[in-house]
């Protein structure tokens, strides 16, 4: 999860704790991949929708899970 540091971001400041561009969340907003609050004409995400988004698109890295890696570790001690 990412740090809550508020409840609600404006697409700036989500757009810059994400590390993309604004142009980049549009496009994820605009496909349905990450939820938002529409206020008349101002656009809010939520800390829930971001942490959805988050755990929606987390990915495994290859070839690697849980067991594998502590079995690794194991072998190095």
């Amino acid at each position: 999860m990412i740090k809550k540091e508020k409840e609600f971001y404006s697409k700036l400041e989500l757009a810059m704790k994400m590390g993309i561009c604004t142009k980049t969340l549009e496009k994820l907003m605009k496909e349905g991949l990450i939820s938002f609050l529409k206020v008349k004409k101002r656009v809010i995400f939520s800390q829930e929708d971001l942490d959805a988004f988050v755990e929606r698109t987390r990915r495994e890295a290859f070839g690697v899970d849980e067991e594998s890696l502590n079995k690794y570790l194991n072998k190095l001690n």
